[in-house]
């Protein structure tokens, strides 16, 4: 197996790689078929996209799928540069603001049908 860089990693921001728990993978013919649309991938690619992957709640056979993307490993040696951390919106804001979004429909749709 091979070993990248982050920079090499980076490198493929526009076409397609990402790192997960330090494995690098290249999930573009996946892209379609992604539960969550191509933008999600799209969005991670040439950074470490570890964060994101276990904070939405994958299930052993989407980890499963995971493996046969499996291109490479990190280089642990190599800088990484700032853009390339792990972020995204942690999956409980997401979880939280979808929440307040929904209290709001329904205390609209009480005010008009309570009258």
């Amino acid at each position: 197996m091979s070993i990248y860089t982050w920079q090499q990693v980076g490198q493929h921001q526009k076409n397609g790689w990402l790192v997960i728990d330090g494995v690098v993978y290249d999930p573009t013919p996946y892209l379609n078929e992604h539960p969550g649309g191509p933008a999600v991938l799209q969005n991670r690619f040439g950074k470490d996209a570890t964060r994101d992957f276990n904070e939405t709640g994958h299930t052993s056979g989407a980890r499963q799928m995971l493996e046969k993307y499996k291109i490479g490993t990190v280089d642990k040696t190599s800088p990484q540069e700032p853009w390339q951390a792990g972020g995204g919106t942690p999956a409980n804001a997401q979880q939280f603001a979808f929440l307040i979004i929904a209290l709001v429909m329904v205390f609209i749709l009480w005010k008009v049908f309570a009258k």
